[in-house]
């Protein structure tokens, strides 16, 4: 495939990775337990560490949130499993391919292999999680499961995130400011691990600047016309 094709890969994912968003939102269950789940909450679950962060999470066994917040948890989780995390795996691997100039390069492939391990680890997460709600109260052996995927998940993301950022500054085509905020992902997972509580949100923004600059770079890649033949002139 053209660069260009693997472009409209990038853009196509990377809308639909948005579009996921919106529909995290608007989910039924979401809207019902918008008053019960404190910011960052689905985050928060998937690095849960111990009984007390799922009870500052969910709420109190006896609470009238906990119902609430656990519908809304596995509506998200179950939208995660079918939709998200092929989507977004579909835009990191566009996404190499587009840097690459729709070369098999190693840096690549290093970068597609990444993908797929965040996607394995992923789900692991994100069935686990799954198994941790019908009882919150006793899914404290799980939550070591659940991190290991969680963690895998990130550093595998920003894994792949620095295999792109070589291909911006080694590439045939320099992309040095793309790079450059290709990195950013791998300060974020650094900072994360330090205080996942303080500082998710910090790592979730670089993956948020690192991907909207890849989809904007793509979208003015294939936007841009190509270049007219030029004629040959007559006699």
């Amino acid at each position: 495939m053209s660069a260009r094709a693997w472009g409209w890969g990038v853009v196509a994912f990377g809308a639909a990775s948005l579009g996921m968003f919106v529909a995290f939102a608007l989910l039924p269950e979401m809207r019902a337990a918008a008053q019960c789940l404190p910011p960052g909450s689905v985050v928060q679950f998937e690095f849960a560490r111990n009984a007390q962060d799922l009870v500052r999470i969910f709420g109190a066994s006896e609470s009238d949130c906990r119902p609430l917040a656990v519908a809304a948890m596995d509506a998200v989780n179950q939208l995660d499993v079918l939709a998200f995390i092929p989507i977004y795996t579909a835009f990191c691997i566009c996404g190499a391919f587009f840097l690459a100039g729709g070369a098999s390069r190693l840096l690549a492939l290093a970068a597609v292999i990444a993908a797929l391990g965040a996607l394995a680890g992923d789900y692991l997460e994100t069935t686990t999680l799954l198994a941790i709600t019908p009882d919150i109260d006793g899914a404290a052996p799980l939550l070591p499961r659940s991190q290991l995927g969680a963690w895998s998940k990130f550093a595998l993301l920003a894994t792949h995130a620095a295999f792109c950022a070589g291909l911006c500054f080694l590439g045939e085509r320099r992309r040095p400011i793309l790079g450059a905020l290709l990195l950013l992902p791998a300060l974020g997972v650094a900072i994360a691990a330090i205080d996942h509580v303080r500082f998710a949100n910090i790592m979730n923004a670089t993956f948020t600047i690192a991907w909207l600059t890849l989809l904007i770079m793509a979208a003015l890649a294939v936007v841009r016309r190509a270049p007219q033949p030029q004629r040959s002139g007559g006699a």
